[in-house]
């Protein structure tokens, strides 16, 4: 188990481009969220589903909690799962990302430091649905929530972060294969072609 960190998975989500909620949709017989949960659940001593439609989701047998804030994406989960968590920390991920790696989830969570946020930055980008955020943060979120600024890379220059690249990861994974989230039908139909 990884000390004083909670699982978190958001599935909120519109899933406009997949064409229906993708967090169902079935991956190998086995829906997507599932292959999620299970990956989590063994990881962390506390577990947590954010989602404004939890009847959709009682069969995963998961804690659930619902944003405070509705329609305000991603960031607006994130401040539901720490207001809720009891655990100091959270790791967040999506709902769309089958491939989680238990290993760089650790190291993620056990980074030394006083970090606010640890934050995968791949060369196109920073994984926000795919990090570690401490519940000191909250009162910038909330902040930020109630004026309406949604976006989660505004917050990024009052937070310290520690950003973990590229290299560092492919230092404990062959590759960055785990980041690859499903956002159309055709993402399941390569998965598959993948042999995950």
């Amino acid at each position: 188990m990884i000390a004083q960190v909670a699982g978190v998975v958001l599935a909120g989500g519109k899933s406009s481009r997949f064409g229906s909620n993708k967090a169902l949709a079935l991956h190998q017989g086995t829906a997507l969220i599932q292959t999620i949960t299970r990956r989590l659940a063994g990881l962390f001593p506390e577990i947590l589903l954010i989602t404004n439609s939890p009847e959709a989701y009682d069969f995963l047998g998961w804690p659930m909690a619902a944003d405070r804030y509705r329609g305000c994406g991603p960031l607006a989960g994130i401040h539901a799962a720490l207001q809720t968590i009891s655990q100091p920390r959270a790791f967040v991920c999506g709902c769309d990302m089958p491939l989680l790696n238990p290993e760089l989830i650790r190291f993620l969570c056990e980074l030394p430091g006083e970090h606010e946020v640890v934050l995968p930055w791949l060369p196109e980008g920073p994984e926000p649905l795919y990090a570690v955020y401490s519940k000191k943060i909250l009162p910038i979120i909330e902040d930020h929530l109630a004026k309406n600024q949604y976006k989660i890379g505004m917050l990024y220059e009052k937070l310290r972060i520690r950003k973990v690249t590229a290299e560092e990861i492919l230092q404990i994974i062959p590759d960055l294969t785990t980041f690859q989230n499903i956002n159309h039908q055709h993402d399941l139909a390569r998965l598959a072609g993948m042999g995950h």
